[in-house]
């Protein structure tokens, strides 16, 4: 994965967990690298833009959960 992908998605990832009086702050820095992403990407639509990243985030945000714990037997 690219690192700007990388950073993209974390910061869409932190903007959607984060606590809410940090949201606004996440959500610009998320806005900010998206803008950054689309300038890349000739002719493209951030509707379109979004659609494509969104199974990519899921992804993302899956292998960010961590696996359930196995309670220690007694």
């Amino acid at each position: 994965m690219s690192p700007e992908l990388e950073r993209l998605l974390t910061a869409l990832y932190e903007r959607d967990t984060c606590e809410p009086e940090h949201r606004e702050r996440f959500g610009n820095i998320a806005d900010r690298l998206l803008h950054d992403a689309m300038q890349r990407v000739p002719l493209a639509d951030r509707e379109k833009f979004l659609d494509a990243l969104h199974d990519r985030y899921r992804q993302f945000v899956r292998a960010r959960r961590r696996p359930p714990t196995i309670p220690p037997r007694a």
